[in-house]
């Protein structure tokens, strides 16, 4: 009768006005099923679904809350609903998956006690797994968790995971010393030896690896860049020490000097103890006295290549000091087409020739901004030079004069500016993708023919 009688459209309204009376009322009389009845017509699923909760039946409470359309509902009521029937909350969550944020259901699924709750784990993985391989889900707290789960509970997938994340610091969706911390405490060395590879800490990988195979070290000394050598050396030899010293394996560390090139039996010898036969390192030592012998006559023939080009240099030097170039007295100025001789002037080998001015002004815009101010500090000082010889002239003092220095300053400026010329020189070479007039001036001839 009480249910027929709220199904009439102006009490319905009415009584949804009054709603709190009316739950009041109906559990003054403790009718629980008119109360969840009532609540149902009235949409109010949060207290259905808290009612179930009390009652304990955490399968009605999840049927309601599937039947509902209210997210917030389902990131209120999850938490509790994991720890008692997981399996069927995460079958909630992937069929609503389109709408449910899993960011928010993080606190559904972390978890304290793993020995306790470890089906809540294995589920939460599951939901965490159907979110980064369906979902494509990119966020750094979901693939946090979904790693730490994989270190506690799940380590047979863990380097999976790790492998599928790929090589590329920028790439991986996880942060890397969470993981390296999180891994190393529950001692999951193959997970830190990777890690530490991915960090650029090739030493402590290697360190690491020892512990584990020998062979993952040998993987992890060649990840170093091929330029590095010094490095992949620097690794072996630290396997190789490991192989001699703990494994007592002679033979092994005779092999690696056949897989690293960067080896040679010098290298590892040290580390074998002083009564070892010398049976184990013939080959070796043959192998490698070839290689010295081969070593010796390159540099022989280097050495004879570099004689010979000595000698030819001598025989320029000796050539060039005889030589010399007239400069004419109207000659003029290759850069500004002034009479050359009016002030100090560069001439070159080709037979420019340039006021010390201009070749300056010309070089100094295409010098670095440390030689173009090394360059103004020469002058500086040059010019600070002659107005002190001048007044030393007119005192008739030259005694304080420092001449070694002033020469000095001149062949350092000459090195700066004048070390090839500027129309013959690599500095014309590096200009050819100059253009003849800059953009400037471009815009003042394009307004001149307009």
């Amino acid at each position: 009768e009480f249910r027929r009688f709220l199904k009439e459209p102006k009490i319905k309204e009415c009584v949804s006005n009054n709603r709190g009376v009316v739950y009041d009322l109906i559990a003054s009389h403790g009718n629980v099923e008119d109360m969840v009845f009532f609540a149902v017509l009235m949409q109010d699923f949060e207290k259905v679904i808290s009612h179930y909760l009390q009652q304990d039946d955490y399968n009605g409470a999840l049927l309601i809350l599937r039947k509902q359309s209210d997210v917030e509902l389902y990131y209120k009521f999850s938490p509790l609903l994991m720890q008692y029937i997981p399996k069927e909350t995460v079958t909630a969550w992937i069929a609503k998956s389109a709408e449910l944020e899993p960011m928010k259901l993080i606190p559904a699924l972390v978890q304290y006690d793993h020995d306790k709750y470890r089906e809540q784990g294995n589920e939460a993985i599951t939901y965490l797994e159907f979110c980064v391989e369906k979902l494509t889900n990119k966020e750094m707290a979901i693939h946090n968790y979904l790693l730490s789960l994989y270190a506690i509970l799940r380590p047979d997938r863990l380097m999976q995971y790790l492998d599928i994340q790929g090589t590329d610091p920028d790439e991986i969706c996880y942060d890397l010393k969470y993981a390296l911390r999180l891994c190393m405490e529950h001692d999951r060395k193959k997970a830190c030896v990777h890690i530490y590879s991915l960090m650029g800490l090739y030493e402590e990988a290697v360190d690491l690896a020892l512990d584990v195979d020998v062979e993952l070290a040998k993987t992890q000394a060649e990840k170093p860049e091929d330029t590095d050598d010094e490095l992949k050396k620097k690794l072996w030899l630290r396997i190789a020490r490991h192989v001699v010293e703990k494994e007592k394996d002679v033979k092994r560390a005779m092999e690696f000097l056949h897989e690293c090139d960067l080896l040679k039996i010098e290298d590892i010898l040290p580390f074998f103890p002083d009564f070892v036969t010398i049976d184990h390192f013939k080959d070796a030592i043959i192998t490698s006295l070839q290689e010295y012998n081969s070593h010796i006559e390159t540099l022989k023939e280097e050495m004879d290549e570099a004689t010979g080009s000595a000698e030819e240099i001598r025989k320029e030097i000796q050539s060039f000091r005889n030589k010399y170039s007239t400069v004419k007295a109207n000659d003029k100025c290759a850069a500004c087409n002034y009479p050359l001789m009016t002030r100090g002037f560069y001439l070159f080998p080709c037979q420019h020739k340039f006021h010390s001015d201009c070749l300056i002004e010309e070089v100094i815009p295409n010098l670095t901004t440390t030689k173009k101010n090394r360059v103004v500090d020469l002058q500086r000082k040059l010019a600070e030079h002659e107005s002190s010889k001048l007044q030393q002239q007119q005192s008739n003092d030259l005694s304080s004069l420092n001449i070694p220095k002033h020469l000095d300053i001149k062949a350092e400026l000459d090195d700066l500016v004048a070390s090839e010329c500027l129309y013959c020189g690599d500095f014309m070479i590096r200009c050819v993708d100059k253009p003849f007039i800059d953009e400037e001036e471009e815009d003042q001839s394009h307004s001149s023919w307009n």
